[in-house]
């Protein structure tokens, strides 16, 4: 089964102050969507609702535009691991991966090791 997949970016225009605006992802996955805060803001005037993206060639364009490059790709890598392990992927999983939010899996090595360690420590 295919799934699909879609990173966009947004501003959140409600939470408007003073002509800036925050930034917000959504990761949706088929039909499952889930929202973030990107961390970053912008004067409203710069956004390109059209491309979701900053306008023009100025540095803080240019910096915004690769600091969303760069969280689109680590989302990517998110799903792309997710999707190599699990069965189902959800967008709140992927977002929860990108936040560090969620369960990483133990090794069956790293699962002895802390049991012997655990062993040693009641045994002392």
């Amino acid at each position: 089964m295919r799934s699909t997949f879609k990173v966009l970016f947004y501003v959140n225009g409600s939470k408007e102050k003073n002509g800036i605006v925050p930034i917000m992802g959504r990761v949706t996955i088929n039909g499952s969507v889930a929202q973030f805060s990107c961390k970053l803001t912008i004067a409203k005037t710069m956004w390109d609702a059209k491309d979701n993206r900053a306008k023009g060639k100025s540095k803080e364009s240019r910096d915004i535009n690769l600091a969303l490059d760069s969280i689109k790709a680590q989302i990517i890598k998110h799903y792309q691991r997710i999707s190599d392990r699990e069965a189902f992927v959800t967008a709140e999983m992927v977002r929860n991966a990108y936040q560090g939010i969620g369960t990483e899996y133990e090794t069956l090595l790293g699962a002895f090791d802390k049991d012997n360690e655990s062993f040693k420590s009641v045994s002392a």
